[in-house]
């Protein structure tokens, strides 16, 4: 097999590479920048070639942040990895990491080099962002904290709870009670599906929170391995009212603010063992009447 000698034009190599790159000299002025260079930040080559990296653009990368870090490269020679910047296009703002370094002397140039190198990162943001935003909604509508009567709410604990899941279901239940001017607030975990020992202590150190705001915590549902796990770690729970099911912890709420569940049905035959008494002599009847009196007020 014949050998060859192939000279391949470095200059030819960095054109062909599809990120936004540039190379300065040590004055920080424009030695060339590929096509794609040109291409990303609306400028032609020919005419940036020469000129300060401050003037591209009108102003592009007069940012300080950015002086400062060629700067850096200039007194140290350390190179820059993974570094962001915001610059602001006429399509509008785009996010980039920038990679940078010296390149020794390319060319017939007798002083070092720096090659910045550019990613544009904005589309990645932009997609984790959606996925942050769609988090935090999917967070709230799993924290679905109802107010069921006047100064009472219910919390349902649903699921999967973690540390983030936790702290936001906290904050939010403190929000409302600050909102609605809730007394009595009813925590049911009856729909726990999971729940590790930081969660439940991060919930019992809530309530502390919860109490300072003047309401009261019922906690409601809580299954057996959740109370062992309580009961492991040594939580006190005598400030904290416990009921078996939701609908116990329902009629502590409405008794403790002075209610009481009566069925209709039973009004009714009450009502009917009033029997209007025997006409007067005078002719005139005494109508029945009925009193329902709150049995928490004074009468």
């Amino acid at each position: 097999m014949s050998s060859r000698t192939l000279h391949v034009d470095p200059f030819e190599i960095i054109q062909s590479i599809d990120e936004p790159l540039f190379v300065l000299n040590e004055k920080h002025a424009v030695v060339f920048g590929n096509r794609a260079f040109d291409q990303t930040f609306g400028v032609n080559r020919a005419e940036i070639e020469g000129r300060s990296v401050y003037e591209i653009g009108k102003g592009l990368f007069n940012i300080s942040l950015f002086r400062e870090k060629l700067d850096s490269i200039k007194t140290s020679g350390t190179e820059v990895k993974h570094f962001e910047i915001e610059i602001t296009l006429s399509q509008g703002k785009r996010n980039f990491v920038i990679n940078a370094g010296v390149m020794r002397r390319y060319g017939s140039s007798s002083e070092d080099q720096i090659l910045i190198r550019f990613e544009d990162i904005s589309d990645q943001l932009a997609a984790e962002r959606a996925i942050r935003d769609k988090n935090q909604a999917i967070l709230e509508l799993s924290t679905p904290i109802t107010k069921i009567w006047d100064e009472i709410l219910v919390l349902p604990m649903i699921g999967t709870l973690d540390s983030e899941r936790a702290n936001k279901m906290m904050e939010q239940l403190l929000d409302a009670i600050s909102r609605e001017h809730a007394r009595s607030v009813i925590m049911d975990g009856t729909g726990i599906s999971r729940i590790d020992e930081l969660v439940a202590t991060h919930i019992i150190k809530a309530t502390s929170a919860v109490k300072l705001l003047g309401s009261q915590v019922i906690m409601t549902g809580v299954k057996p391995e959740v109370a062992m796990m309580m009961v492991k770690l040594g939580i006190d729970l005598k400030d904290i009212v416990t009921r078996a099911t939701l609908q116990e912890g329902v009629q502590y709420a409405l008794d403790s603010r002075g209610y009481m569940v009566v069925s209709k049905s039973s009004i009714m035959s009450e009502e009917q063992t009033f029997q209007t008494a025997p006409p007067r002599q005078n002719g005139q009847g005494q109508k029945p009447t009925i009193r329902i009196v709150n049995p928490y007020r004074e009468p």
